[in-house]
């Protein structure tokens, strides 16, 4: 056998078995990102976080989930481990749309950034042929080849020009994430946060463009009148 065609067919395996396992995938690319291992808790007792959360996003992608929400307190990685699954469906349907909220726009756009340098790492290119358009890098809104996009927004601001998922399919094509809709610190004010949920009641949920696409709630609860509850 040919060395590149023996080289293409060991590409072809790895990158089924990443696109097949969430957990692989993050495990396989976070190194290559950020230079650590991705470490996986093993708390006596139950199940690792980790492994909850994972199989909660893997049935958002199979469309088996269409709300989700998952508590989570600081740092326990929740926004790498959603920022890793939107790289991950992207690997399997790149013409998916996203939109990447949290309640300031420059917080959304640190972690959407973070998905474009998943998105641009040689080897993700390489394994999954998936590439950025050239006019369309902002790290707060980018575009693939195939029409697929991530853009980031402020939970308090307008959503202008831009949808989460495509219209008339039966398969995953993008979510709404909220990711820590409110700031810890404005909460308490009845007037920001209700202006955080009337905003999400009439402009966000606005946003999906079919009923096969998922929304996810991801942080910790602040208050017990905020918008997850």
């Amino acid at each position: 056998m040919e060395k590149g065609l023996e080289l293409q067919l060991k590409n072809a395996e790895i990158a089924s078995k990443l696109r097949g396992s969430l957990m692989l995938f993050t495990q396989f690319f976070f190194p290559i990102l950020t230079g650590r291992d991705f470490i996986i808790s093993h708390p006596l007792g139950r199940e690792s976080h980790f492994i909850t959360i994972w199989k909660a996003l893997v049935k958002c992608t199979r469309l088996e989930t269409n709300k989700l929400v998952i508590n989570v307190p600081p740092g326990h990685g929740k926004s790498a481990m959603v920022s890793f699954w939107i790289a991950w469906c992207m690997a399997k349907y790149p013409d998916s749309n996203f939109l990447y909220i949290s309640y300031a726009k420059t917080l959304a756009s640190s972690h959407t950034e973070t998905i474009k340098r998943i998105m641009s790492l040689r080897q993700y290119q390489l394994l999954f042929n998936v590439h950025l358009r050239e006019d369309s890098q902002a790290k707060d809104a980018f575009t693939t080849e195939q029409g697929g996009v991530i853009a980031a927004f402020g939970s308090y601001g307008a959503i202008t020009g831009r949808n989460a998922g495509l219209p008339g399919l039966d398969r995953f094509s993008g979510a709404v994430i909220i990711d820590d809709a409110h700031k810890p610190d404005e909460v308490s004010s009845d007037l920001i946060r209700e202006g955080v949920i009337t905003n999400y009641k009439e402009t966000i949920q606005q946003r999906p463009r079919g009923i096969n696409v998922p929304t996810v709630f991801i942080g910790q609860r602040l208050h017990e009148q905020d918008l997850p509850s």
